[in-house]
């Protein structure tokens, strides 16, 4: 195997924030695949360990929205992160299994390890020309370099070669979505729990992928440096609008942009007061790309060479780790089976467009949203709900694999992968993918009316809401959902067999979390032991928050004995402070009156009354 890199390593790129569904993906990679690097930039845990204590922490999805000129935030909502993955002996950062990838750090990492393991590196090497032939293709380098292979695998992102080669891109994206942005890394960024201190978030800002909205667009500021111990004080700060209400203006600079932007938003800009840039801005057109297609009988793009949509919730490692899974395996496959036909790569064809298709339909309906805090928050809603779904569809393998040991448990989403990502919380099997997907475009064209002039925020905001709560099988009360989003962490049960530590099953109901993996039918037969071991870990946690939830009301007792006394104590301080303001009360009066005559002074007068009679 040939890894052509047209840079070099260390280099700049995006796709800095991960998720819990981006982390589980590189877990099953990692298993199904024996690539033990991929598990460990996994988790924080790991890359410190392992890769360099320069990544920064992920405990939550900060949400903000800003009022143009308004001095503090409007509205706050967060996402407190399940943690998929700890150590006890990770003591020093605060309890993350999500991360900030500094992207310069893992991707050498990832790179050396490639080369380790037997691949054939050339960075530097920029692709001149590119052949396919009936069994593979021919790639010249402009260092007069020819390489013949049997098969091509395009990670070039937008810049993709084979796209180009083949004239792959569509001429108008198939997306929804029309965004531009501009980004960079900078030192200085203020942690934002410092300059606007209400309401108090459940975990700090600066401890997670912290996201501004305002009407037209969104800004994103992730810090590498926000734990004790870190050597990098970078942060990843980018800023991105709606290209069809602001265009961009090429006369005028990114600098400017920015500039303006915090002078009309002041609640942000205190954030960047004494931040500084340390390398120039990257300021791009419509962000929004796609291809007919991205598989061939002899080339695959991956997910950001296919198509892209923006970097709004951190989709974007999610689709590339997902779509790795199927398609390492169908490459695998292909030769192995010397099937090098297009229809064989379908699969892997239909997983890329839904995932696409997903992420646009969340996206544009966000951006829509900007308009007004209670629009957004409604369609907010959805993406909850789908993320919830996506952590489910492939932590049920995860579950099952970590009881079992069946690889054919991890593999189970083979059987139909372009389904095996959305849904709406907790009933991802009501419906199907494309069900799905259509049911997010008729929510779209409802905020489309909005975006055309055709209807207003609060129409809309009705329209929505019926649409979303009119089927019976989502049980979906936005409410409760909104008003809920980010008061309490989600919880989660740990799983310990074979090894593998402390999955979240946050996202599974109290069935699932006792029944996958168990009783089932394996390549060793019914597994049977590990009912048992759970049906003793539930009971002895149920008895545990028994206990603790005990504790608890005992202490809210005590507290209300102490604040009847400190009501009595008050009553009697009330009574003290009364007697002492009647006695001064006195004392002032007694104070204004002439003083009485002495006895010394009335002899005086006697004496004198006397002197005048004789005299």
């Amino acid at each position: 195997m040939t890894i052509l890199e047209q840079g070099t390593h260390p280099r700049f790129a995006l796709g800095e924030s991960t998720t819990t569904p981006s982390s589980l993906w590189l877990k099953v990679l990692a298993e199904r695949f024996n690539a033990p690097e991929l598990d460990i930039i996994s988790t924080g845990e790991g890359i410190r360990r392992h890769v360099a204590p320069t990544s920064g922490v992920k405990s939550n999805f900060g949400f903000l929205y800003h009022e143009k000129g308004a001095e503090a935030m409007t509205r706050s909502w967060q996402a407190v992160i399940p943690q998929a993955e700890f150590s006890e002996a990770d003591l020093g950062p605060p309890a993350s299994s999500e991360m900030h990838y500094y992207r310069q750090d893992i991707d050498a990492y990832l790179w050396s390890a490639a080369l380790g393991a037997g691949a054939v590196g050339r960075s530097g090497s920029k692709v001149a020309d590119l052949t396919f032939r009936d069994d593979g293709a021919t790639i010249e380098t402009t260092a007069g370099e020819t390489i013949r292979c049997g098969f091509v695998i395009d990670a070039s992102g937008y810049n993709s070669v084979v796209a180009k080669k083949l004239g792959l891109r569509d001429e108008s994206p198939r997306m929804r979505t029309n965004s531009r942005a501009m980004f960079t890394h900078m030192v200085g960024v203020k942690p934002y729990e410092e300059v606007d201190s209400e309401p108090e978030p459940l975990a700090p800002w600066s401890q997670g992928t912290l996201h501004h909205f305002f009407d037209g667009g969104w800004m994103w500021v992730i810090p590498f440096g926000n734990f004790s111990g870190s050597r990098n004080k970078l942060c990843s700060v980018g800023l991105s609008f709606d290209n069809k209400r602001f265009p961009r203006d090429p006369e005028v600079s990114p600098e400017a942009v920015w500039k303006s932007f915090l002078e009309e938003y002041p609640a942000v800009g205190r954030q960047f007061t004494e931040a500084v840039p340390v390398r120039p801005w990257i300021a791009t057109d419509r962000l929004q790309y796609s291809s007919s297609k991205c598989v061939g009988g002899r080339f695959w793009l991956t997910a950001h060479a296919a198509g892209t949509v923006d970097a709004l919730y951190s989709m974007g490692n999610i689709n590339t780790f997902q779509s790795l899974a199927t398609g390492v395996k169908l490459v695998l496959e292909a030769f192995e089976k010397d099937t090098f036909t297009e229809e064989h790569f379908q699969p892997l064809q239909r997983l890329t467009d839904n995932l696409l298709r997903f992420q646009d339909r969340i996206v544009y309906g966000s951006y829509a949203g900007f308009r007004a805090p209670e629009l957004l928050e409604l369609w907010f809603t959805l993406w909850g709900l789908t993320d919830g779904a996506r952590v489910r569809e492939v932590l049920k393998p995860i579950v099952r694999y970590a009881r079992t040991g069946n690889m054919t448990d991890l593999t189970s989403y083979d059987a139909c992968p372009e389904a095996v990502f959305t849904g709406f919380g907790h009933l991802t099997e009501v419906i199907t993918a494309e069900e799905a997907l259509d049911l997010l475009d008729e929510w779209c064209d409802i905020m489309h009316e909005l975006e055309e002039g055709r209807a207003s925020v609060s129409e809309t905001k009705e329209r929505l809401r019926e649409a979303m709560e009119s089927d019976e099988r989502f049980d979906m009360h936005v409410d409760e959902i909104t008003t809920g989003l980010g008061e309490h962490p989600w919880l989660f049960e740990p799983l310990r067999r074979h090894g593998v530590k402390a999955y979240s099953t946050a996202f599974l109901s109290p069935d699932e979390v006792l029944g996958l993996g168990v009783d089932e039918q394996g390549d060793e037969g019914p597994v049977k032991a590990a009912q048992p071991a759970w049906l003793d870990e539930r009971k002895a946690f149920e008895e545990q928050a028994h206990e603790l939830r005990t504790e608890l009301e005992n202490h809210r007792e005590h507290a209300k004995n102490l604040e009847q006394e400190l009501s009595a104590y008050r009553t009697n301080a009330t009574a003290l402070e009364q007697d002492r303001d009647a006695w001064m009360e006195r004392a002032t009066r007694a104070e204004s009156q002439p003083p009485p005559p002495s006895s010394f002074d009335r002899v005086k007068k006697i004496l004198r009354n006397l002197g005048r009679r004789e005299g």
